[in-house]
């Protein structure tokens, strides 16, 4: 498996969710349409942590447990959301502090589990 690729797209999408959050909820006192100007910037943060995990970061290997930590995030993130849209029953149970403890635990155990077995990650 192509681990380089999976801990770029992972936290490029870590990245992403992050800055367009924050922004987005940093501006929704002052404008109106705060997410029009949140999506573009999480897009471009998100670009640009997903290319420095593939070209750069990658290349250290005491980094990159962490670096598959934090794409685990993005992708549990991910697979919560799936899951509350696409299954009725779970919508009622998902809240975003669920989703978010949930997250910090996959991305916790992934940062464990590699750096246990940090010979396996090339």
């Amino acid at each position: 498996m192509n681990w380089r690729l999976v801990a770029a797209l992972g936290v490029g999408v870590t990245a992403f969710l992050l800055a367009a959050v924050t922004v987005t909820e940093l501006l929704a006192a002052t404008i109106e349409f705060s997410a029009l100007v949140g999506l573009p910037v999480g897009i471009f943060v998100g670009a640009a942590a997903a290319a420095a995990t593939r070209f750069r970061l990658w290349k250290n290997p005491g980094v990159r447990p962490a670096l598959l930590g934090v794409a685990a995030v993005g992708y549990a993130i991910l697979g919560v959301a799936a899951a509350s849209y696409a299954i009725s029953s779970v919508r009622g149970l998902v809240s975003v502090e669920r989703a978010l403890a949930v997250a910090l635990l996959v991305g916790v155990v992934a940062f464990a589990v590699a750096t246990r077995r940090s010979d396996r990650f090339d």
